[in-house]
């Protein structure tokens, strides 16, 4: 076997030396600043963190205390201490030390808090971070043991197992993750989120009760992802206002972002719905929509169940969505329904082609939800072949915008359908395109609310819509009676859809 030369059997000297194990990892004070008020505010960072970070990993003693006492309350009690428990355990700890040292450990834990600002950038960058250094310093930690060990006994079978054995454990180290449910050991547990979802307490409604009822458990939960699809102006924004109120009288915190329209515009929508009233004169009905308010919040334990929030367009990509739930997380508000209003307006990613981004925005947004444990819903811009469809036919996967893989991420898709002369008789049709679990692939009636001007939408018979829909052809057939006379144009004639219902021939 060839010998190492003077330069490898230095650099095997150097990272077999046990000092260099044992020494600090050099972060720059700045870094250590941002990674420990990540540890003291995000606890996923923290789940990540716990059995790669050591508290003497930090240069500056503060923050070696601050973070021996932040590991040690986090695995008796799983949850991160606020920050009057932490100055309370260092006045305990620095009790007999000079006042002026615990005066200088207090001023260093506020500067910690004051200088972390929740950023996923920032988050991931260091979660990678830590990983990587955890590997290095277990490989090296793994090759000083396993040389002592070597030399101890080389000819021993007990020694390669040990070595093996060390050398194993230091490449499985990687990112923490939650070991989900343990079947045969839970299987209570089973049965408890069993309940909790035919209970409703982890359901989120669609708004509509033909979707729900089609769903395996009578809506979305946690961790999925729904989306509308429809022509401009056909009410997908109205649909997810709609999700919002509905969600909201079942007791959901809801984060509404929007990219289209500004805050004012989508309370307005949702105060309107809410409270049944007329968008157009909600300033006038100041006193009544504040009363509503107040009855539906009164027993509430939390009454802060929405947060609306404009993004403009172009600008938020999940990663800022990430950002900005980190922070609304830090002011002790952590919604279980996200609705995005819509896909189409956020930041593409430029490594990538346009259609591959509409898709890894979609999933990534999916993955989030499963993460945080909340459920989301958005909306797509169908592409222009939907415009050509007669209204017989429905908007489907086939429709969509960029990329047909772009339903792929969904566990529920759901068409809003209206040609024209629906949009006169305010009434239109909703498909369902998809379910991952229960049932899809049929359509139903809706009407919308244009006279009471609440903008509200809602489930009607075929009947109701047949009714709406005659009462414009024969209002459409007089108009053409007096143009007739008048020798402006010819009749038109009556045709049915698929399902046996009048709408005008051109």
């Amino acid at each position: 076997m060839r010998e190492l030369t003077p330069e490898e059997q230095a650099q095997l000297d150097a990272m077999s030396n046990g000092e260099v194990v044992k020494s600090k990892f050099t972060w720059d004070d700045a870094f250590q600043k941002k990674l420990l008020g990540m540890l003291l505010s995000d606890q996923y960072m923290l789940v990540q963190s716990i059995g790669k970070v050591v508290p003497e990993y930090f240069s500056n003693e503060a923050h070696v205390l601050v973070a021996k006492i932040l590991f040690s309350y986090f695995e008796k009690h799983k949850i991160i201490p606020e920050k009057w428990i932490l100055e309370q355990e260092l006045e305990l700890v620095l009790k007999d030390r000079d006042k002026g040292v615990n005066l200088l450990y207090k001023t260093e834990l506020n500067s910690v808090y004051e200088y972390y600002v929740p950023g996923l950038d920032t988050r991931e960058y260091l979660i990678d971070k830590i990983t990587y250094f955890a590997k290095v310093q277990a490989m090296k930690i793994a090759f000083h043991t396993s040389l002592d060990k070597m030399q101890e006994d080389p000819e021993n079978d007990a020694t390669w197992n040990f070595i093996y054995e060390k050398m194993r454990q230091a490449m499985l180290i990687d990112r923490n993750y939650e070991p989900g449910l343990e079947y045969f050991n839970q299987i209570d547990l089973f049965f408890e989120r069993m309940k909790n979802k035919v209970a409703g307490k982890e359901r989120f409604t669609s708004g509509f009760p033909s979707i729900d009822n089609a769903l395996t458990g009578g809506g979305l939960f946690a961790g999925q992802i729904g989306s509308w699809i429809g022509l401009p102006g056909t009410g997908k924004s109205l649909a997810l206002v709609r999700a919002a109120v509905q969600n909201v009288l079942l007791g959901h915190k809801v984060l509404y972002l929007t990219m289209e329209m500004d805050e004012v515009g989508i309370a307005s929508r949702f105060t309107s719905q809410f409270a049944k009233l007329d968008i157009n004169n909600l300033a006038g009905v100041k006193d009544e929509v504040i009363k509503t308010i107040e009855e539906f919040s009164k027993d509430k334990e939390d009454r802060n169940l929405l947060h609306i929030k404009q993004f403009p367009g172009g600008v938020m990509d999940v990663n800022g969505i990430r950002a900005f739930m980190a922070q609304l997380e830090l002011r002790k508000w952590k919604p279980n329904l996200l609705i995005v209003d819509y896909v189409g307006e956020m930041k593409d990613d430029p490594s990538v082609k346009k259609y591959e981004s509409a898709y890894r925005i979609l999933r990534d947004l999916r993955g989030f939800g499963v993460e945080k444990q909340h459920c989301t819903m958005t909306c797509v811009q169908p592409n222009a072949s939907a415009a050509k469809l007669e209204i017989g036919e429905y908007i489907d996967e086939s429709n969509i915008g960029t990329s047909f893989d772009q339903f792929k991420p969904l566990d529920a898709f759901w068409s809003i359908n209206q040609q024209t002369i629906e949009k006169e008789a305010e009434t239109g049709r909703i498909f369902v395109i998809k379910h991952r679990d229960g049932r899809s692939k049929f359509p139903f009636k809706i009407a919308f609310d244009y006279k009471l001007g609440t903008l509200d939408m809602f489930e009607i018979s075929k009947e109701t819509y047949a009714s709406r829909m005659n009462m414009i052809q024969e209002k459409k057939a007089g108009e053409i009676v007096l143009d007739n006379v008048a020798g402006k144009r010819k009749p038109r004639g009556r045709l049915k859809d698929d399902q046996g219902e009048f709408y005008e021939a051109e």
